[in-house]
């Protein structure tokens, strides 16, 4: 087993959840049908933005504008990718969990890759994890001309340098696939975060 991130508050776990979501998708739905990614993600931020703005009208500019409802929908999809991206046997489940505890909001994505997918997944993690300064390698990612450089990891630089999240990401090996487990907490108050 190995883990790579930045997840310092793992006692939000052990609170009782106030709402849970489960969630089973084939790689091979979203790959042939994208845009279902960002259609989940979008329900999901709406979803869940209720628990966080109980008094705005579902209806409102106020809720389809907000900042917590698109940020959580923008973290998710990055999620979704990844792991649609990353498995190697497009019909094995990718599995999600949801779950809503106070004022924090864990996404938890596993799915099964093989050795040629784990290697540039974890090749990209050490990089990000191990960075001084992401805003600075995420410039660099972007403004690469190589054709042969590695720009993957952008989305996830992206989500970890620009929202309140804290992130775990466990690769384990299993026979012939190894096992993903992205696991995000986000923090819909900051402060909770620092």
């Amino acid at each position: 087993m190995r883990k790579y991130g930045n997840l310092t508050h793992t006692s939000y776990s052990d609170k009782k959840p106030e709402s849970i979501i489960e969630i089973h998708l084939k790689p091979l739905d979203l790959m042939r049908y994208w845009r279902r990614i960002g259609v989940l993600s979008d329900f999901i931020g709406y979803f869940y933005g209720f628990s966080f703005l109980p008094n705005v009208p579902t209806d409102s500019m106020d809720m389809k504008n907000s900042e917590i409802v698109n940020s959580i929908s923008t973290v998710f999809n990055e999620l979704l990718e990844n792991a649609a991206k990353y498995s190697y046997d497009k019909k094995a489940d990718i599995e999600i969990s949801l779950i809503h505890r106070g004022q924090s909001f864990e996404m938890l994505v596993r799915n099964k890759t093989n050795e040629s997918n784990v290697s540039a997944y974890e090749a990209s993690l050490k990089e990000i994890f191990s960075a001084k300064d992401l805003e600075q390698l995420y410039f660099q990612k972007i403004e690469s001309n190589d054709p042969n450089s590695n720009r993957s990891g952008i989305g996830l630089i992206m989500v970890l340098k620009d929202y309140p999240v804290e992130m775990e990401v466990i690769l384990e090996s299993e026979e012939d696939h190894t096992i993903i487990t992205s696991r995000i907490i986000y923090f819909t108050d900051e402060s909770l975060q620092s």
